[in-house]
């Protein structure tokens, strides 16, 4: 059985691997070059496929008809919620747009394991990008894949409350951490213009999620565990997801490590982590009602 898991996992990789290439092909945008997009799509494939290995024995990384049907219209909408948001930037080194359909790839891993997540976040940023016309932006369709894949591992849990008290003490020193970066040296030159751009608002807007983030824990916490524990996952997806894209970038285009934390990472994930924390416990609500009503 988990010999047959590993190689479905691995047929879902090399989908999606294959999907980028052909829209790599296929836009008018920006296509994949050199050698760094390569190499670090294959860190990031490397990574999940790792923590497969590791946790293989879980039912979390169970694949059937229903997980491909998840997928399907899980990176289905992400990319046409993708397409329909990139049209709104935000203010950055690079392009960054304001994403309310984050919550999308953050609920479909938490609920359905992080295989699902992983292909709903990957493929529907390679299909949103494609559908605006940027063309196909390797470590950043990782980097989205690693947005749905980490809620997902909380199907590794029996207790999802057991892992509340490590995650919230684990978001709260990633996110002051981030806040003290921006804090330290808020202004980095654009890098392709070579203008002082200053992005010391998103210090202030980190402090104010972070603290939003452990609140809502607390608050969530008395009507279900589920809902403080997607909030908690997602914050968590987003931080690996958007640090993964923003670090590759050093190697891929160059940037500082100051320029990809402060002048790319933070508006990024940033307002990210807040969409999701509104908008994931929501659906993951709906969902919940939906199948209360239905008995499914």
């Amino acid at each position: 059985m988990q010999g047959n898991r590993a190689v479905l996992w691995l047929v879902v990789l090399v989908v999606f691997v294959a999907l980028m290439f052909l829209a790599s092909f296929l836009t008018g945008g920006d296509k994949i070059s050199g050698v760094a997009p390569i190499v670090m799509t294959a860190v990031g494939v490397i990574i999940v496929f790792v923590v497969y290995l590791a946790t293989a024995q879980s039912d979390a990384w169970e694949i059937g008809t229903r997980q491909v049907v998840y997928m399907a219209i899980g990176a289905a909408l992400y990319g046409v919620f993708n397409y329909i948001f990139n049209t709104i930037p935000m203010p950055s080194v690079s392009q960054v747009s304001l994403r309310p359909s984050i919550c999308i790839p953050v609920f479909f891993g938490y609920v359905f394991g992080p295989v699902v997540g992983f292909f709903t976040g990957a493929v529907g940023n390679i299909l949103g990008d494609f559908l605006t016309g940027w063309g196909v932006y390797p470590a950043w369709d990782v980097g989205n894949g690693l947005i749905g894949f980490v809620p997902g591992l909380v199907l590794l849990f029996a207790d999802k409350k057991r892992s509340l008290n490590f995650l919230t003490g684990l978001v709260a020193v990633l996110i002051i951490i981030v806040a003290l970066l921006i804090f330290i040296n808020p202004e980095v030159p654009g890098p392709w213009t070579g203008e002082i751009e200053d992005f010391s608002f998103w210090a202030g807007a980190f402090i104010f999620g972070g603290v939003v983030v452990i609140v809502l824990r607390f608050v969530l916490e008395r009507f279900s565990v589920d809902l403080a524990a997607i909030n908690l996952w997602g914050t968590l997806g987003i931080i690996a997801g958007i640090g993964f894209a923003a670090l590759s970038d050093i190697w891929i285009n160059g940037y500082s490590f100051a320029t990809a934390i402060i002048g790319e990472f933070a508006p990024a994930a940033g307002p990210n982590i807040i969409n999701s924390m509104i908008l994931s416990p929501i659906l993951l609500a709906a969902y919940e009602a939906i199948r209360t009503r239905t008995g499914r």
